[in-house]
């Protein structure tokens, strides 16, 4: 998977222009928009959410010129990373009960959520009546107290990076469910559950992450107090993270053309569910042939099986 960060300094003028949904050669949007005027780009700039104080930087991003967001970007020693785990406690009152609850099993407990990386600064989130979705660090650390860290498996390879990756998205839309279970669960995430599954479909080995019915965010509490495999980054991270929070808007923009990919593709994974599913009826009815049914349902699935992404609800 192409890394984020190289989309926003190669391709951020690509993005826009697909976010805006035209259909024209790329060289030629480029010099569309280095002709446009500033008022007409910031009036773009204002419906994609962009803040007025950072429409300069938005009119340059579209020109493809230098600026301070891109260079800024260059400087950080530390960046957040695919499977690094964010612990939180968020400030509602049901946050608070869980995270003192939770003393009662491990005496350090804090944290009353678990939320997972997916790509730089995107995670993969699990949150009652949303269910699994995709948010910026920004919006996850909003509403949250001061005392969020941030931790890093070690044992992580190169390799490894971007079958997490895969695997957070294919979880994308499950409902909130918490039911035991220790095996990762096919049709519902809770926040904990969903970073384990994350780990183990990923078959990442010797991560400490107890196999227990129920996985809380304590567990990953004691995981980031007591286990040696995992690294606290929290203070390494945290300039990066509040550049994050900083361009909130420009980063939410830009990652737009990452999550609508995701959104496509499942998108077009249930369409070919359906065909399938239109196929097998159409032979049960003597419409068509099996070995014409069988043709199309294995021309669908050859091809499913080279895609990048594969989805939970769509098999």
């Amino acid at each position: 998977m192409e890394e984020l960060k190289h989309q926003i300094k190669m391709q951020a003028t690509a993005n826009i222009f697909q976010t805006m949904g035209r259909e024209v050669a790329g060289h030629k949007v480029i010099e569309q928009f280095k002709s446009m005027p500033d008022a007409k780009l910031n009036m773009l700039g204002f419906y994609a959410g962009i803040k007025s104080e950072h429409l300069p930087i938005y009119r340059k991003l579209t020109r493809g010129e230098k600026n301070e967001f891109t260079e800024k970007l260059n400087t950080f020693k530390d960046e957040l990373k695919t499977g690094d785990v964010v612990l939180v406690t968020g400030t509602s009152n049901s946050s608070k009960i869980l995270a003192s609850l939770q003393k009662t099993v491990y005496s350090n407990a804090r944290s009353s959520h678990v939320v997972i990386v997916q790509a730089d600064f995107i995670c993969i989130d699990a949150v009652p009546k949303i269910g699994v979705s995709l948010k910026l660090i920004s919006e996850v650390l909003k509403d949250v107290k001061d005392d969020w860290r941030i931790i890093r498996f070690k044992g992580l390879k190169e390799k490894d990076n971007e079958l997490l990756s895969k695997t957070c998205a294919y979880y994308i839309k499950q409902p909130y469910v918490i039911l035991p279970k220790r095996k990762p669960a096919k049709k519902f995430s809770y926040c904990s559950e969903l970073a384990r599954k994350v780990y183990v479909d990923s078959k990442i080995k010797n991560t400490g992450i107890p196999n227990s019915t129920i996985i809380k965010p304590c567990d990953f509490d004691k995981i980031a107090d007591q286990n040696s495999q995992w690294l606290d980054i929290t203070d390494s991270v945290k300039p990066y993270i509040e550049f994050c929070i900083k361009y909130e808007d420009i980063l939410k923009f830009i990652s737009k053309s990452f999550t609508q990919g995701i959104d496509l593709n499942r998108q077009r994974f249930s369409e070919r569910r359906k065909t399938k599913e239109s196929i097998s009826k159409m032979h049960k009815k003597g419409e068509i042939s099996s070995s014409g049914a069988a043709q199309i349902k294995n021309k669908i699935e050859s091809l499913e099986k080279s895609l990048n992404y594969k989805f939970w609800d769509c098999q």
